[in-house]
């Protein structure tokens, strides 16, 4: 039996390096990049500007930056935090009124 990959398919900023990914499988976690200031990324360095950080998309099922960098989806599932996201109550409670 072989092992499931599972792929992003939606991403969105969420602030401080941080993104909201929602996987195939519905599954939204929040992926924390803040070490990749810390890191020695050579030509990636770009990344470690938050304006430019925020240039990602997907293609393919992957993570990725204009300038080559990606994110493999398997790592991005497994180290990635299961978001905790509840439908906001609704801020005035609605009623019937009749119309005469």
């Amino acid at each position: 039996m072989g092992t499931v990959i599972h792929y992003p398919v939606n991403a969105t900023y969420i602030g401080n390096f941080k993104l909201l990914i929602e996987f195939e499988n519905g599954k939204l976690k929040i992926c924390d990049f803040k070490d990749l200031k810390s890191k020695e990324l050579r030509s990636f360095s770009d990344l470690k500007k938050e304006e430019y950080f925020k240039k990602f998309f997907i293609k393919d099922g992957i993570l990725k930056w204009p300038n080559g960098y990606d994110c493999a989806p398997d790592f991005l599932y497994d180290t990635g935090k299961l978001a905790d996201i509840r439908p906001r109550k609704p801020l005035i409670k609605l009623t019937k009124h009749s119309v005469q």
